[in-house]
């Protein structure tokens, strides 16, 4: 179900629960009103007569108060009238069968405040009340039935019906006209974002008129994933084409050797130094394809990451050993910025391996820039932090190639005579950033760079 045919389905229950309760609300107290009142008459025609006949009894006979309470029958419908004395004997009565007085019935009037009991038999309501007066007491019995009261009850329940049918149909069809206004920015919105496809999300973006409403909000949130989404796509764009250049580079290489080599024949010496070449393109294509493996599980890992607890100044240290077996040269110093206290200081939760690969790049960029080889890390911990630097005395980062340093590919001028395809800073900053940590970068031309990692305890 579409919302609007919800939202219209909801608000007209709501509100014809709503008119349900009034309606019946209505209902209920008219009905008890006329209830009351007509009993308050029935009350009324009782002690009149009563008094009537106990005060006149010497002058007005049973044959003229019959004549009276004929003439107000009309007001009350099938009206009958019984009065009983003290005795239990019927004084007066206006019809042939007069009322029935239990001596059970006199017994629980007796016990009614002021004498009264009011009951129905059918449609007829009948009211039970006892007449004191010094030298006597009544009971008079009076029944008659409502006979215009319900009658403008049952109108009442007629209209009360028809308007609420009537109410819930227009509320019906408010609640769907107003529900399609509501949704109207939003259909906007979905229609806009229909048209917004790989070719036009980088010049396409989601409008809203108001600008403080949840649907604004809404474009807004839609427009922030657009323009990830856009960075994402032209850093794709760009992986794949430079990916591209660098494995088509060396595969060009050794065509164009092979080709030369069989343009006539080789000495035996000529074909060793080929194959000597080959192997050394065949060693940076694989370097280069484990690198873009690495970035790909990087980021198809990020919410998989095996962590455990680890010491991070002994991943260091086994990043030192990888980096000494691969790269004979090279020279790590290894420094504590303060003594250890306990075992756990340099303790937190990571995933090993990535970790230790993330160490081991920026070791290696340091020691392949920097001039004698040398490469110092200090690494320092607080309460809830723990930071490892990578230095080197290489030729440093100019201050435009800043920004892009850890971008894929990416190759400043003054490193672009030194071996390598760009991957292992993107790698290392990924891998950081995927253990919640951050990494900046201090660099000075001609002096030398510094890469700082920071993690989260």
């Amino acid at each position: 179900m579409k919302i609007r045919n919800k939202l219209a389905y909801l608000f007209a229950s709501l509100v014809a629960g709503l008119l349900l309760c009034f309606s019946g609300g209505i209902y209920v107290l008219s009905a008890q009103y006329r209830e009351a009142e007509f009993y308050e008459r029935l009350r009324e025609k009782a002690v009149t007569t009563a008094r009537l006949l106990y005060e006149a009894k010497d002058r007005i006979t049973p044959s003229m108060l019959n004549m009276i309470d004929e003439q107000s029958k009309p007001v009350l419908y099938d009206e009958q009238l019984t009065i009983y004395n003290s005795k239990g004997q019927v004084v007066y009565a206006d019809n042939v069968k007069p009322h029935e007085l239990l001596p059970t019935t006199l017994e629980h009037l007796s016990r009614q405040p002021g004498g009264e009991v009011r009951t129905y038999e059918g449609e007829t309501q009948v009211l039970y009340k006892i007449y004191r007066e010094p030298d006597e007491r009544l009971v008079v019995i009076i029944s008659a039935i409502d006979k215009y009261g319900i009658s403008k009850l049952n109108f009442l329940t007629a209209i009360l019906s028809v308007g609420w049918f009537v109410s819930v149909g227009l509320i019906i069809a408010g609640g769907w006209f107003f529900a399609g206004k509501a949704l109207q920015p939003i259909s906007d919105v979905i229609h806009q974002v229909e048209q917004i496809d790989s070719a036009t999300v980088d010049t396409r973006r989601v409008k809203a008129g108001n600008d403080k409403d949840e649907v604004a909000q809404l474009a807004a949130t839609f427009n922030q994933m657009l323009d990830r989404l856009q960075k994402s796509f032209q850093i794709q764009r760009s992986f794949v084409a430079n990916a591209s250049h660098e494995l088509r580079t060396p595969l060009t290489v050794m065509n164009g050797q092979i080709e030369v080599a069989l343009m006539k024949t080789r000495t035996p010496d000529e074909y060793r130094r080929l194959l000597a070449l080959l192997t050394d393109e065949i060693k940076n294509m694989t370097a280069l394809a484990n690198a873009l493996l690495d970035m790909a599980q990087a980021d198809s890992d990020a919410t998989a990451l095996r962590m455990r607890k680890v010491r991070v100044d002994e991943l260091v240290l086994q990043a030192e050993a990888d980096l000494l077996a691969r790269k004979t040269g090279c020279q790590v110093a290894i420094d504590l910025a303060r003594p250890v206290a306990t075992e756990t200081d340099y303790e937190l939760p990571a995933d090993e391996r990535l970790l230790k690969n993330a160490f081991l790049n920026l070791m290696e960029n340091a020691c392949k820039f920097s001039a004698d080889k040398r490469v110092e890390v200090l690494l320092d911990t607080t309460n809830r932090e723990i930071h490892v630097s990578f230095s080197d005395k290489g030729v440093g980062i100019a201050e435009q190639d800043l920004p892009y340093i850890f971008e894929p590919f990416y190759r400043a001028d003054g490193t672009r005579t030194v071996a390598g395809h760009g991957l292992g800073l993107p790698l290392a900053k990924r891998i950081v950033e995927m253990h919640h940590g951050r990494i900046a970068v201090d660099s000075e031309p001609g002096k030398g760079t510094t890469f700082t990692v920071t993690l989260q305890k």
